[in-house]
């Protein structure tokens, strides 16, 4: 007994033998380019290219981030219902965000289910909600109904079916 009668202490893996902990530069460079890579893995970038976005498309995988995404997104159906509010914070456009109601709640109840997701669908649906220059905060930045529902077909949208089509046309 090296330890005696004390336990051994777990390693930072936990005993997930096999899984690698991003380095802290890593993790720092992924928290300070989110927008940048959420934009880059809504558009189809391969997660597997950096380090940084394999990180983020993990992130946006878990269920406490998909948690976030759709309680940013029912917060904003709140507050377009309600009152103006009395804050300088950056509020989605209420008009816009009533009209697309049905839509934003279809894609909360897909984010907030056990089934999985494409990392393309669930990084849109972050540049939704965080992204000040999108469609749900500006006028000019384009339709969106579009951009809710290409999240949602997104988030559903999987790798087997190109892998499926690839094997039938060899």
């Amino acid at each position: 007994m090296p330890y005696g009668v004390f336990p051994v202490p777990k390693s930072r893996d936990s005993g997930k033998r096999g899984t690698r902990v991003p380095s802290l530069a890593v993790r720092i460079r992924t928290r300070l380019g989110r927008a940048e890579l959420d934009e880059a893995l809504a558009t189809g970038a391969d997660p597997a290219s950096s380090a940084e976005r394999r990180l983020r498309a993990e992130q946006l995988r878990s269920p406490a981030e998909r948690a976030r995404i759709a309680n940013g997104l029912v917060e904003a159906l709140g507050d377009a219902r309600r009152g103006e509010p009395m804050t300088l914070r950056v509020r989605p456009q209420r008009a816009v965000v009533r009209d697309a109601a049905d839509d934003i709640l279809a894609l909360v109840l897909r984010l907030r289910d056990d089934r999985p997701v494409g990392i393309a669908g669930v990084a849109a649906a972050a540049r939704l909600l965080d992204d000040r220059r999108g469609p749900l905060y500006r006028d000019d930045a384009g339709d969106p109904h579009d951009a809710i529902r290409s999240a949602h077909s997104a988030i559903d949208a999987t790798r087997a079916p190109a892998v499926e089509f690839a094997a039938q046309a060899a």
